[in-house]
């Protein structure tokens, strides 16, 4: 087999690797940059790097594979061929198709605002309507991807065949659900290529035990290594949980800044939740949606810990919520209804756990590249940052290798100047 990585070994995110034999290949996600990382592109570059890497190298035989739903590893899936199958897992198909639903469903009521509204311009409407056609596209496309099913516990994961190369996923722990590595098999060689992942989370206990039943013989390791040039502590969930209850209890109006598709931070808040005597609430459909998903899917399994029933904000609930206290889930595209709803309650009682990388806010590339971090936290007296990566730190990183003993090693998904020491 030949390995090419088209992105990804001098930057965190957009990350596109190649695998190939005579007849066949697969790509290991492609995925759009992040912001203030690699250059910024347009979607006809996008479009133009696709076109031009399936027109080199083409085989018989080929697909794409994605890992999980993050935007730095599948947001590149429209520009496809359509001759190309993809494959994702089922639960990163249906989360992809709740984000895509809502968004069209924000669009279509957008788009009724505009045409009922006499001062809005042909442009503005014209505008709207094409997001609503992009969504519907990216619908479309991911309704028709191939998917695999979770595999049960102490069962293999099931092979997928492209040529003479076979693919097997094994399920991972990331800070998104439904996160997968996989086994990359032909030509008598083996790869291991691990995705983004981590053992800090719930479900990060089963990280070694499957790499020593599965990662045998691996003749090349690819692996991520966002954490190689950050000394970040990567503290367990169950601690994120801890330290959020004990501020949730000292703090009558709780704002927590989080991912709506990280199922684990979301289980976190909510234990916090309970542990400070709190009720949950939500102001955003999609989390609302992804919540009701994560239960419907891992509830029963996981003995009730990955099980979500938040109250959904209502202006005519605002009484009762300020008298009782709360602890809100928000995102950064609700700073307008945040900003709202902070005009009602005490400054002095109200706090923010931002629960998101604090890159986003201090180093002056993302900021520039992504300000609206920076702006939510501004809106906040008392803020404190609760959080934990999403990543392998250094340590994880180094026992992943010597688990595996692989003939060579791979980084992607790391900064230029990364090693690991």
């Amino acid at each position: 087999m030949d390995i090419k990585v088209h992105r990804g070994l001098e930057q965190i995110g957009g990350c596109i690797t190649e695998i190939s034999t005579v007849s066949s290949r697969v790509f290991i996600d492609f995925g759009q940059n992040l912001p203030g990382n690699g250059e910024p592109t347009t979607p006809e570059q996008d479009k133009l790097m696709v076109k031009n890497i399936f027109a080199t190298n083409a085989k018989t035989y080929e697909a794409v594979f994605y890992t999980h739903g993050h935007e730095d590893h599948v947001g590149l899936f429209e520009y496809i061929p359509t001759y190309v199958p993809q494959y994702m897992s089922e639960g990163t198909k249906e989360l992809l198709l709740i984000k895509y639903r809502t968004l069209k469903e924000g669009v279509e009521l957008c788009l009724e605002e505009l045409q009922n509204d006499a001062n809005s311009t042909k442009e503005q409407i014209e505008e709207v309507i094409v997001q609503k056609s992009n969504a519907e596209n990216k619908i479309k496309i991911i309704t028709k991807m191939n998917s695999w099913g979770r595999t049960p516990p102490r069962k293999k994961p099931c092979s997928i065949s492209i040529g003479d190369i076979t693919i097997t996923p094994f399920f991972n722990c990331h800070s998104i659900y439904d996160s997968h590595m996989f086994l990359i098999e032909a030509d008598g060689k083996r790869i291991w290529h691990t995705g983004d992942y981590r053992a800090h989370g719930y479900m990060g206990k089963g990280l070694m035990p499957t790499l020593r039943k599965y990662a045998t013989n691996i003749d090349t390791l690819i692996t991520e290594g966002t954490m190689l040039s950050r000394n970040d502590e990567c503290i367990h969930e169950c601690k994120v949980s801890e330290k959020m209850a004990n501020v949730m209890k000292a703090f009558k109006y709780v704002f927590v800044l989080a991912s709506a598709t990280d199922i684990e931070r979301l289980a976190s808040i909510k234990n916090a939740a309970l542990e400070a005597n709190k009720t949950l609430y939500v102001c955003s459909k999609f989390i609302a949606s992804t919540m009701k998903f994560f239960t419907e899917r891992e509830s029963e399994q996981t003995h009730g810990l990955f099980s979500f029933s938040p109250r959904m904000l209502r202006l005519n609930g605002l009484e009762r919520m300020k008298k009782k206290g709360f602890v809100l889930v928000v995102g950064t595209s609700q700073i307008s209804r945040v900003e709202e709803l902070l005009k009602e309650l005490p400054i002095e009682e109200t706090l923010l756990v931002y629960s998101s990388w604090e890159g986003y806010y201090t180093i002056p590339e993302q900021v520039d590249a992504n300000p609206i971090y920076k702006k939510f936290r501004k809106l906040f007296c008392n803020v404190i940052d609760i959080h934990t990566s999403g990543h392998a730190d250094k340590t994880t990183i180094g026992k992943v290798i010597d688990v595996i003993k692989p003939q060579k090693n791979i980084f992607i998904h790391k900064e230029k100047s990364a090693v690991l020491t």
